[in-house]
C-alpha cells in the first residue's frame, strides 16, 4: 500500500479492512478497560491481600501513572520502529504483566504489575489510532474512527460490568487472567490481517533522549501528584515535591523541544494544526468529566445505595448501550454540523446528565437517581468520541501519527487523573466538613458526592468553551462513517 493519491481514490472497502478495525479496536480495549475495571474489585482485592487505605489507589494509580508517563514517548517509538512492531511488544508485555498481577500474592506484587501493564498499555494505545490513519485514507478514516471511538467511549462503562461480573462469580484474580487470553488473540489478529511496517525513510529519523526522559518524567512525577493529592493534601511534601520537579521538566521540555532537539518527540508543528491543538485541550477536560462521573457514581452506589459489585456493574449497561447507538449516527452529525457543533453539543448534554447526578439523595434508587442521568451523560459522551479523535489526527503526516495519537492519549488518561483526583478531594472534603458539623455519616458522604457531581458538570461546561478551538467543519468525516 502506498500513499499516493489514486490508491485513495480507489479504495475499496473489504472484508480484510472490517478485520484490521476489529482487532485494533480490540486492542485498544484491552488497555483503557483497565482503568475502570478495577473499580468495583478493590473492596475485595483490599481484604484478599491485605492493602492498606493508602497502598490500596496504587491498584488503580499505578497504572494511570506509567500509562499517561510513556504515551508520548512510546507514540514516538511506533513512528520510528514501526507501528505494527511497537503494537506486538505492547500486547506482549500487557500478557505478561497482566498474568503475574492475577497471580499476585502480595500487594507489592500487584502494584508493581499494574505499572508494568500501564507501560504496555502505553505501547498499544498510540499505535491503534496510528495504525487506522495509516490503513484507512481520508474518506474511509471516518468510519474506522468512528470504531474506534466507540470502543474507547464504551470501555469505560463496559469495565465496571465485566469488573462485577468477574469479581462476584470466578473473582478478582480474573480481572487480570482473563487478558492473557485475549491478548493471545489479538496478537494473532495483529499478525494475520496488518500489514508489515514499511521501512521508508526510518533510518534519517532519531530517538530524542533527552525530550524523552524530560517529557516521561515530567507527566510521570505530575500523575503522581496529582492522583495522590486526594489522600494527602496538596499542602504536603509528598505532592508539593514531586508536582514542581514535574512542572519544572515539562518546561525544559518545551524549551529543549522548540529550541535545541533536531528530531524533536513531539514537534511544535503538530501542535501549531489548529484542529490538534483543539482536540487535546478539549478531550482533557471531557477525560476529567468521565473519570470522575464513573468513579463518584460507582462509590455513590456502593457506599450510600449498599449496591454489591455486581449490582453495581451491571447498571452500567444502559449507558454503555446508549453510547453504542449514539456513537453509530455521531459522523452523519459530524457531517451535517461540523466537529465544533457536534462536540459542544456533546459537551452540554453530558453537563447536564452530571447535574441530574447531583440530586441523588442517601435514600435514592437506580430508577430514579442513576438511570436517566447516566443515559444523559452516555449520549453527551458518544457525540464527543469522534470528532475529536478525527481532530487529533487530521492534516497529520504519516511519520508523526504515533506521536499524535500519544498526545491525545496524554491528554485523556491525564486530563481524566487531574479530574478524577480535583473531584475525589473535593467531594472527600465537603464530606469531611459536613461529618465535622455533626451531619450523619451517610448524609455527609452523599453530600459530597453531590458536590464531586456539580465540580464535574462545571468540568464538561468548560471543555464546550474549548471546542471552540475546532474548526467548523472538518474534511474528513463524511456521512459514509
Amino acid at each position: 500500500m502506498t500513499d499516493s493519491q489514486p490508491v485513495e481514490a480507489e479504495f475499496v472497502w473489504t472484508r480484510r479492512h472490517t478485520l484490521i478495525v476489529v482487532v485494533i479496536c480490540a486492542a485498544l480495549v484491552l488497555d483503557t478497560i483497565d482503568i475502570s475495571v478495577m473499580n468495583v474489585a478493590l473492596p475485595r482485592i483490599k481484604d484478599h491481600l491485605g492493602f492498606s487505605e493508602a497502598g490500596l489507589s496504587w491498584v488503580v494509580n499505578g497504572y494511570l501513572v506509567t500509562f499517561g508517563g510513556f504515551l508520548l514517548l512510546c507514540g514516538r517509538v511506533g513512528d520510528i520502529l514501526g507501528h505494527r512492531r511497537v503494537l506486538l511488544a505492547g500486547l506482549v508485555v500487557f500478557a505478561v504483566a497482566s498474568l503475574v498481577a492475577g497471580l499476585a500474592p502480595d500487594p507489592a506484587t500487584l502494584v508493581a504489575m499494574r505499572a508494568a501493564q500501564g507501560v504496555g498499555a502505553a505501547l498499544i494505545s498510540p499505535m491503534t489510532l496510528a495504525l487506522l490513519a495509516r490503513t484507512f485514507p481520508e474518506g474511509p478514516r471516518a468510519k474506522a474512527i468512528a470504531a474506534w471511538g466507540i470502543a474507547a467511549g464504551l470501555s469505560g462503562a463496559f469495565g465496571l460490568i465485566v469488573g462485577g461480573l468477574l469479581t462476584v462469580g470466578p473473582g478478582w484474580r480474573w480481572i487480570f487472567l482473563i487478558n492473557v487470553p485475549v491478548s493471545v488473540v489479538v496478537i494473532l489478529g495483529v499478525l494475520r490481517w496488518l500489514d508489515r511496517d514499511r521501512r521508508a525513510g526510518r533510518s534519517t529519523q532519531r530517538f530524542d533522549l533527552v525530550g524523552s526522559v524530560a517529557s516521561t518524567l515530567g507527566v510521570a512525577l505530575l500523575t503522581v501528584a496529582i492522583v495522590q493529592s486526594s489522600q494527602e493534601g496538596w499542602d504536603s511534601a509528598q505532592i508539593i515535591a514531586p508536582f514542581i520537579i514535574g512542572l519544572a521538566l515539562i518546561a525544559y521540555f518545551v524549551l529543549h523541544e522548540g529550541r535545541v532537539a533536531k528530531d524533536p518527540l513531539l514537534p511544535f508543528s503538530l501542535i501549531r494544526i489548529p484542529n490538534v491543538a483543539g482536540a487535546n485541550v478539549t478531550q482533557a477536560l471531557v477525560g476529567s468529566g468521565m473519570f470522575a462521573m464513573l468513579y463518584i457514581a460507582t462509590l455513590y452506589q456502593q457506599e450510600v445505595l449498599h449496591y454489591g459489585p455486581l449490582e453495581t456493574g451491571l447498571g452500567y449497561i444502559p449507558q454503555t448501550l446508549v453510547i453504542l447507538a449514539t456513537a453509530q449516527q455521531t459522523p452523519k452529525l459530524v457531517d451535517a454540523y461540523g466537529m465544533r457543533l457536534t462536540v459542544i453539543g456533546g459537551a452540554i448534554i453530558a453537563a447536564i446528565g452530571m447535574a441530574l447526578l447531583a440530586l441523588s439523595g442517601p435514600h435514592g434508587s437506580y430508577l430514579v437517581n442513576i438511570l436517566g442521568p447516566s443515559v444523559v451523560i452516555g449520549v453527551g459522551m458518544a457525540l464527543t468520541f469522534l470528532p475529536l479523535s478525527l481532530a487529533a489526527g487530521t492534516g497529520v503526516p504519516d511519520d508523526q501519527q504515533g506521536v499524535a495519537s500519544g498526545l491525545i492519549n496524554v491528554s485523556r488518561v491525564t486530563g481524566g487523573a487531574l479530574g478524577l483526583s480535583v473531584v475525589a478531594a473535593l467531594a472527600a472534603g465537603y464530606t469531611n466538613h459536613q461529618s465535622k458539623t455533626g451531619t450523619a455519616t451517610v448524609t455527609a458522604l452523599n453530600d459530597g458526592f453531590q458536590f464531586g457531581f456539580i465540580v464535574a458538570a462545571g468540568l464538561l461546561l468548560l471543555s464546550a468553551f474549548t471546542a471552540l478551538l475546532l474548526p467548523r467543519k472538518q474534511a474528513g468525516a463524511p456521512a459514509a462513517g
